[in-house]
């Protein structure tokens, strides 16, 4: 069965199609004693097959299922690409996160309380957000370089619109009481629902969410404003939606045709503050260098099984 694994790990060396790569992934995993094969190629070789070994055991195992040289090697790869890293998306499916102004990196985490640090790239940062999407229980948040004046803080922690949505609108407030302003944004990719927030000196001023259009407040935002004014469209966006008896979202009126093209969060976020998403800016003046990091009282914390690009 070990050459079985080495013939799989030579397609994944290179295989450069994601879906045809998760499957050969899949099947290396099936393998009996799929680990133990995979660690003993990292020890003795072949070398040609070393790197698509330790692919394939972040993709069984997770980061616990690593040699401690391995760590090691991967930290010293993240070091060298940091060195010329470009900014880009750091994202999930349904992606939620905070935008804090003029607060560097350091001043967040510790006003967070969060803890254990470690350098990552943009890639493997959005590899992480990809695995972890809307677990609330992984630990792990993604916090951004000051990018254009804005500190972005990613992950399902984040989110001011789900469960935990008192908690952590009363964190955004305090947030804004420090910096004067924190936005607070949720994002589906599959259109699940949009929202957004923003708290100034300790307030919150608006608050817009298509997850529950009764829960918006406050004056909507001038770049709103703007949107609804230019197509004629009276009184807020929350006023022309609502959710039918079959709990899906629906526009409606006679401006129920023109509320379909509102904007969503990454929209709106990349007008306010920072998109971590596609609208992402491209030339932006950035401080810093991205990490991870664990939210209070989580502890030191490994990263998960899944696929990973550094």
């Amino acid at each position: 069965m070990a050459w079985g694994v080495h013939e799989l790990l030579a397609l994944l060396s290179v295989e450069h199609d994601f879906h045809r790569r998760w499957e050969i992934r899949c099947n290396i995993a099936k393998a009996p004693d799929a680990a133990a094969v995979l660690r003993g190629i990292r020890r003795h070789g072949p070398s040609r097959l070393r790197a698509a070994a330790l692919d394939a055991l972040m993709h069984l195992e997770g980061e616990s299922g690593l040699d401690p040289k391995d760590v090691a090697a991967v930290e010293r790869l993240i070091r060298i690409r940091q060195r010329n890293d470009v900014l880009t998306p750091v994202m999930s499916i349904e992606t939620t996160w905070w935008c804090i102004r003029e607060l560097d990196q350091a001043t967040v985490m510790a006003s967070l309380g969060l803890t254990s640090p470690r350098p990552v790239t943009y890639k493997l940062a959005n590899s992480v957000m990809e695995i972890i999407d809307s677990d609330d229980e992984s630990g792990l948040v993604y916090v951004g370089p000051e990018i254009n004046g804005w500190a972005p803080v990613v992950g399902p922690w984040c989110d001011a619109f789900g469960d935990r949505a008192e908690e952590a609108r009363s964190t955004v407030e305090r947030l804004s009481a420090d910096s004067g302003e924190v936005h607070a944004f949720s994002f589906s990719a599959y259109n699940n629902g949009t929202a957004w927030l923003v708290a100034r000196n300790g307030v919150t001023i608006r608050r817009f969410s298509t997850f529950d259009p009764q829960d918006s407040t406050g004056d909507p935002l001038p770049i709103e404003q703007d949107w609804m004014s230019a197509r004629g469209l009276p009184g807020r966006p929350e006023d022309h939606c609502r959710y039918n008896d079959h709990g899906v979202l629906v526009y409606v009126g006679e401006f129920a045709d023109m509320m379909e093209d509102f904007y969503q969060a990454n929209d709106v976020a990349a007008a306010v503050s920072v998109d971590v998403g596609w609208k992402h800016p491209h030339d932006a003046l950035i401080h810093g260098s991205p990490v991870l990091a664990a939210v209070p009282d989580a502890g030191p914390v490994t990263l998960p099984p899944g696929m990973y690009e550094v």
